[in-house]
């Protein structure tokens, strides 16, 4: 089996930044406050944004993930205070405890005892959501933890269409909502390539101009690109897998870059989700060896790697920085 140990061109390492695909000072010191045992920052940045969803969205998420292992001391707060904050902020934490608790892998590769304690985990988030999402009524931010909570928790389909019908209520073009709700559909939690993908279609046509939230269009063709990749590797098909790395992509460029136009049809605030869209479109366009539109998303992410989709592109998870610099070295002068 040669073919799977053949050498690949030498890539000159970028100065790549993982886990870090946003702009925002003030939420950077709030962790690193949170690091060091003080919340007043955590509660008072995301005070200052609760009629701001998608700043409030990202927020709760990088907070939530810096309070791993403290959930229940802030549940405990919570219930002694009546600040929707800290409820938003327990629930968030919970869910961020159960993934960690979980794991990134399929479920097969999750053993019972795991999933017994990431299902008792997810289960704590629940109330402390509805409680925060009953203090401000107008806030999309906890049906949208809500949400993940559900997709983790298997919950029936009817439950998750009624979350989404209050976040979409509240907030039309919630980015991280339209990401959960794109995995809800896809066939590897349960739904449909089909589905899936006119979900993302209509969430391109539904989306003001300037939006990022196209981006749904790449991810999902990356969802279905991965489940391709990964029949590839299975098989061991050195073939299969250099063929759908050059074809796929190539063969929906044009619909991905009506995405994109739409984006950057109407310049304007920057949106806290930025960085991510542009890893998946610098993406899409690399694969589909789209020289001007990949170097415009590569220059757009600054270097600046997210998992979704690097990720479904690597052979193997220790090659996601190597393959991310050998594409973006092709149409970036490094």
């Amino acid at each position: 089996m040669g073919i799977f140990r053949r050498k690949r061109p030498a890539a000159v390492a970028r100065e790549v930044v993982r886990d870090h695909t946003y702009d925002d000072a003030i939420l950077d010191i709030a962790a690193e406050e949170m690091d060091a045992g003080h919340l007043r920052a955590a509660t008072t940045v995301l005070a200052e944004c609760r009629d701001e969803p998608e700043v409030r969205a990202l927020r709760a998420e990088v907070l939530g993930e810096h309070a791993i292992g403290h959930a229940d001391e802030l549940l405990e707060l919570a219930k002694a205070n009546s600040d929707p904050d800290l409820w938003l902020l327990a629930g968030t934490a919970f869910i961020r405890e159960a993934w960690a608790i979980r794991g990134s892998g399929r479920a097969d590769t999750v053993g019972k005892d795991r999933f017994k304690v990431f299902f008792g985990t997810l289960r704590k988030a629940v109330g402390p959501l509805h409680e925060a999402a009953k203090l401000l009524p107008h806030d999309a931010v906890p049906w949208s933890q809500l949400q993940t909570a559900g997709l983790g928790l298997q919950v029936d389909r009817d439950q998750k269409d009624e979350v989404w019908r209050e976040i979409v209520a509240r907030c039309p073009s919630l980015y991280p909502a339209h990401w959960t709700r794109l995995q809800i559909l896809a066939s590897k939690w349960g739904g449909s390539a089909e589905e899936m993908m006119a979900f993302a279609q209509g969430s391109v046509d539904a989306a003001p101009l300037g939006d990022p939230v196209v981006a749904m269009l790449p991810l999902a063709h990356f969802e279905i690109f991965l489940e391709q990749f990964e029949d590839a590797v299975q098989a061991r098909s050195a073939f299969k897998i250099a063929t759908l790395k050059m074809r796929y992509f190539s063969r929906v460029r044009d619909e991905i870059a009506e995405a994109a136009d739409k984006w950057e049809a109407k310049p304007g605030k920057a949106h806290p989700r930025s960085l991510q869209a542009h890893n998946l479109f610098a993406a899409a366009f690399a694969l589909a060896d789209d020289a001007p539109r990949a170097r415009k998303h590569l220059l757009g992410m600054r270097d600046h790697v997210h998992d979704v989709p690097w990720s479904y592109v690597a052979y193997l998870a220790d090659d996601l920085e190597k393959e991310y610099s050998e594409l973006a070295n092709k149409y970036l002068d490094a």
